[in-house]
């Protein structure tokens, strides 16, 4: 047998595969579906705050009809494709100039940390009194989707086979050769799991543009006046538009990635780029405040440098020296500092916690669907199309569920959390080299050995960064939670504040979100690298303690 026919052979695999995938997934979700409307309808019906799926499609197509959610979904669609071509598209560029000029990576990459770790919900009363029309809401797409861009293209470029750029070089080509003909085919793979991630996360910034104001219509404005109005199954019917809209940018970017590069597997985007390599020893914690610095440094100057580009009249735009003011004031800086600090405290609080129950049910689940795969075929597919559900779209029918109080902050937060880990560990567990699992069967280990002891420690690095990627996330659910269900935390304090023209105290909580963001990101690295090092340090003992027997 030939190597063409080997290869057909394989295709011929893969498609039937495929299409198995796809049945099974789309009966697993028909069983979701069932078991949804048989619960609420039998066990549920009686607390009125989750609606069956024939009640949110009758109230799509008969009482409401669809044209109302399709005009509605035009404007959000426009502002979340327009963010998503900007941010992208800036993303993109800059991955270029960072591979063709090295010296740039460094300032590059910690601005797209410090962009990851804005939370959108806490800029979005700034974007509305600084830009007009729906610029607001482009913005806030863009800066959804541009860090995971910039990662999936840098590594990307970067995946490339050594041979093939000196061949470029003994041929007589130049830098911009080896760029352009051998670099951006490597990067396709991790460019368009980026951009896979990028569209529901561009129609969720355009939502939460939405939910701002300052705009006739959107699924994000329409949300929030039917939360209010507690007109439960419109509610519903909102967020399940929102989450098909995400669900089919989704779709379209991973049949494009699969018929533009066919022989590339499933590709995750690491969001760890940046982080230090250890931070063991002396030189280790000196170069983790060195990074803090440079971080603070980029966030001050893009800071100031923003207000005097775009000229925000002084009465709005409050720079770094008005907020050191703020509380500073000998008057009332006492007073501001305490509210700052309560508020501050709950915020974490919930973040921390939110991010803990994703991860803790997440890795139960992974392990769960690990044990039995065929658990794992019947409910990955839902697991993969949840994970693109806009967070703005299921914190109401949270809060309508749960109400206002701890249940409603934990399943905000976890639910942001639960999904990409899930997907992540999964895979990473299933993933574990065949050569490690050969041998510890013939040292003859049972199947809970082969989990904990290989397995999982094969899964650490896909945890992490999925933790990385929900951690900044998880911090803006918390500040959802506050505005939409506690009343407690940054998250109203910037409500309010800009409810009242309170500028400096608007801009001032802005700076402590994101400072705690970015310090939740850093703090996931830290421990990831510590973690890592002590298995590897035990994995090495082990091996030393195998040969001397």
């Amino acid at each position: 047998m030939n190597a063409v026919a080997i290869v057909r052979l394989r295709a011929a695999a893969a498609t039937r595969l495929s299409w198995r995938s796809l049945l099974i997934s789309a009966g697993s979700g028909l069983a979701f579906l069932l078991v949804w409307q048989l619960f609420v309808g039998l066990v549920y019906s009686a607390n009125a705050t989750i609606p069956t799926p024939l009640q949110i499609l009758d109230q799509i197509f008969h009482v409401d009809g669809l044209a109302f959610y399709v005009e509605a979904a035009g404007y959000t669609v426009s502002a979340a494709l327009r963010g998503w071509l900007w941010g992208n598209g800036v993303a993109i560029f800059l991955g270029l100039i960072v591979v063709a000029i090295p010296a740039l990576e460094r300032p590059v990459m910690q601005f797209g940390v410090v962009t990851y770790c804005l939370p959108i919900v806490a800029i979005g009363p700034i974007m509305m009194v600084v830009l007009s029309g729906d610029h607001p809401k482009v913005v806030l797409a863009a800066l959804s989707v541009f860090f995971t861009t910039l990662i999936g293209t840098v590594v990307g470029l970067r995946n490339v086979d050594r041979p093939m750029l000196d061949l470029v070089h003994v041929f007589g080509g130049n830098p911009r050769d080896a760029l352009f003909k051998v670099r951006l085919k490597a990067a396709l793979p991790s460019l368009f799991a980026a951009l896979r991630i990028a569209a529901p996360a561009a129609v969720l910034g355009a939502i939460v543009g939405e939910y701002m104001g300052g705009t006739e219509t959107g699924l994000g404005l329409m949300l929030i006046n039917s939360q209010q109005a507690m007109e439960i199954a419109r509610t519903w019917s909102i967020a399940v538009i929102a989450t098909v809209l995400a669900g089919v940018g989704y779709g379209i970017t991973s049949l494009i990635a699969r018929l533009a590069t066919p022989w590339a597997g499933d590709v995750t985007v690491d969001l760890g780029v940046g982080q230090l390599s250890s931070v063991a020893g002396m030189r280790g914690w000196l170069a983790l405040l060195f990074s803090v610095l440079w971080s603070a440094a980029i966030i001050l100057a893009a800071w100031w440098g923003l207000l005097r580009v775009l000229d925000v009249p002084p009465f709005i735009g409050k720079g770094p020296l008005e907020v050191w003011a703020y509380l500073t004031d000998p008057f009332s800086g006492a007073d501001n500092c305490a509210a700052l600090f309560a508020e501050s405290l709950v915020t974490l609080r919930d973040g921390v916690l939110g991010l803990s129950a994703g991860m803790v049910a997440a890795i139960v689940v992974s392990i769960v669907f690990n044990l039995w795969p065929s658990l794992q075929r019947a409910f990955m597919g839902i697991a993969i199309a949840l994970r693109s559900v806009p967070l703005v779209a299921m914190a109401p029918l949270v809060v309508l569920v749960f109400g206002r109080n701890l249940s409603a902050i934990l399943v905000i937060g976890g639910v942001i959390t639960f999904f990409p880990t899930l997907v992540n560990v999964t895979l990473a567990l299933a993933a574990t080299p065949n050569s490690a699992r050969d041998l510890m069967t013939v040292f003859g280990a049972s199947r809970a050995d082969m989990l904990f002891k290989v397995q999982v420690p094969n899964a650490l690095p896909a945890l992490f960064a999925s933790l990385r990627m929900a951690a900044p996330l998880a911090m803006t659910g918390a500040m959802m939670a506050a505005w939409l269900a506690t009343g407690k935390g940054l998250g109203y304090g910037i409500l309010t504040a800009g409810t009242a023209s309170d500028y400096e105290g608007l801009w001032t909580r802005v700076a402590l979100a994101t400072a705690f963001s970015i310090l939740l990101y850093g703090l996931v690295g830290v421990v990831e690298r510590i973690v890592l090092a002590a298995y590897s340090a035990s994995g090495s003992s082990r091996r030393r303690q195998s040969d001397a027997h």
